[in-house]
């Protein structure tokens, strides 16, 4: 399952408007005109035309220049990459890995200041896909919400406007983006899906990453500490999060993630 990364913005543009600004182009095979921010006109072998951004990657003197990913998409990806990796180690690399010691009992081989490599990946992988699956729901969030949209709450019984800088900020948490603001603007645009279990899934998700990113060590003695944090990430089912996240992102948005065919 592998993610197609559309390049952000994406914006089609018309022969006449092509033939517009084509003048305004520079065209250079040498790096020194250019800066690290740049706006190119493609043209495709369909014969479409697009307006993309690109970045710059400087190594060994040499520009290598293409479009700019969306984020959400590229982050979405290395969370599903991830989890597929610690899927992998788990299936393929323990029982290459453990000894065994009895019926359905292996042990991964540690040994003084040191643990197993294979142990360590197959929880590397997994907490980060854990991490990039929240950082591509809250890009998402942000993404999809217009510069002009409003959002209209009651505080301590007054009603209260925040902009979308304000949305962005501290201000709002993220539950109450999740389950508040998107609400509010799938409204003004007359698209109302039923979000209740996804909803329920992310936030699920969202306090596994908290408690990743605030590992507490407030705990008894060293033989304690970490563990059911780690416990809960080891035990949290990705896969259905996953497919959950990606629901909710084409609810909101139809067919924003794509799949490249295998």
């Amino acid at each position: 399952m592998k993610v197609k990364i559309p390049p952000y913005p994406n914006y089609r543009i018309t022969e006449s408007l092509f033939e517009k600004v084509k003048s305004d182009t520079v065209k250079t095979t040498n790096s020194e005109p250019l800066s690290s921010k740049l706006i190119m006109i493609s043209e495709f072998k369909t014969g479409e035309k697009r307006v993309i951004r690109a970045r710059p990657i400087k190594h060994n003197n040499n520009l290598y220049v293409s479009a700019f990913p969306n984020p959400v998409h590229l982050f979405l990806s290395v969370a599903i990459e991830h989890f597929d990796l610690s899927e992998n180690i788990k299936s393929t690399n323990f029982p290459k890995c453990g000894k065994q010691y009895g019926d359905d009992l292996y042990l991964l081989d540690i040994e003084e200041n040191g643990t197993h490599t294979c142990y360590n990946n197959y929880i590397k992988y997994r907490s980060s896909s854990i991490v990039m699956l929240v950082s591509s729901i809250e890009a998402f969030l942000n993404h999809i919400l217009p510069n002009d949209f409003v959002y209209k709450t009651i505080r301590k019984n007054k009603e209260i406007k925040f902009n979308k800088i304000e949305i962005e900020s501290p201000k709002i948490s993220f539950r109450e983006k999740l389950t508040k603001v998107i609400p509010q603007y799938l409204s003004t645009i007359d698209l109302s899906p039923n979000l209740e279990l996804e909803n329920i899934s992310i936030l699920d998700l969202y306090k596994n990453r908290k408690n990743l990113i605030h590992l507490k060590t407030n705990a008894d003695d060293d033989l304690t500490a970490y563990f059911d944090e780690i416990d809960k990430m080891l035990e949290f089912d990705l896969n259905e999060t996953i497919e959950n996240i990606v629901s909710f992102m084409n609810k909101v948005k139809p067919e924003f993630i794509e799949f490249e065919k295998n």
